[in-house]
């Protein structure tokens, strides 16, 4: 249940969003929102590449990214120009920067998948063949250590979730402890932990904790930094 400030904030967001990234983050199809420094609007859809949906103005778009980390429990200004975390109307990633790293106000807003692409939909669907997928089934079964690599809008994590469900398909009975800093993993694992970094919990502080929570598996989002040799630790 959202307090009243909560629905104030959220409601003053949506004005600050406006009606073409409203819709795109209604739009299934939809898997990005960019706004460029220019103050030009951008999606990216499934299949259709990038189009351009409008312009918003730079008053606007840094009043959006100043609401955004009101509600992260940051604050965005010239000294701390950089806010990312989790968008507050359908949890998707966000990423926010301002001026003096941009030239104007500029935001990337990556929607959380709406279903989980199955090993078996990757072969149907021509991505990947049989023998691709049995080879990462039996990595699955036999415990070892998966790393999914690949630039920017790759797949990463449609494949990651892809690999958690088979893992819940095989073995069902192991415990997971995913972390992440933002919202986009899906387990239907019953026996499951998610850890989310926090701007005063770093993904390196999380991996140390994750051994005491007795995982069988342990899933990381996303690797930007010195977590990297904690992770291979663990």
């Amino acid at each position: 249940m959202l307090d009243q400030t909560q629905q104030r904030r959220l409601q003053k967001l949506r004005i600050e969003a406006g009606a073409e990234v409203l819709q795109a983050l209604e739009d299934p199809n939809v898997v990005e929102v960019m706004l460029n420094p220019d103050g030009r609007l951008w999606v990216e859809a499934c299949g259709e590449g990038m189009v351009e949906i409008g312009r918003m103005t730079p008053l606007n778009a840094e009043a959006l990214i100043g609401t955004v980390a009101d509600s992260l429990g940051v604050v965005a200004t010239r000294e701390t120009p950089i806010v990312e975390g989790k968008f507050p109307l359908d949890g998707s990633r966000f990423e926010g920067l301002l001026p003096p790293v941009v030239s104007g106000p500029a935001f990337t807003i990556r929607k959380r998948p709406q279903t989980i692409f199955t090993l078996s939909e990757y072969v149907r669907q021509g991505v990947m063949d049989r023998q691709q997928q049995e080879r990462i089934a039996c990595a699955i079964s036999a415990y070892e250590n998966l790393l999914i690599v690949g630039g920017t809008g790759s797949g990463k994590t449609t494949l990651t979730n892809a690999v958690i469900d088979g893992i819940a398909a095989v073995h069902p009975e192991d415990r997971l402890v995913i972390l992440e800093d933002t919202a986009e993993i899906q387990c239907r694992s019953e026996n499951a932990v998610i850890l989310r970094a926090t701007v005063d919990v770093s993904m390196e502080r999380l991996l140390r904790a994750t051994l005491r929570l007795r995982p069988d598996r342990i899933v990381v989002g996303e690797v930007r930094g010195a977590e990297a040799l904690a992770l291979l630790k663990a």
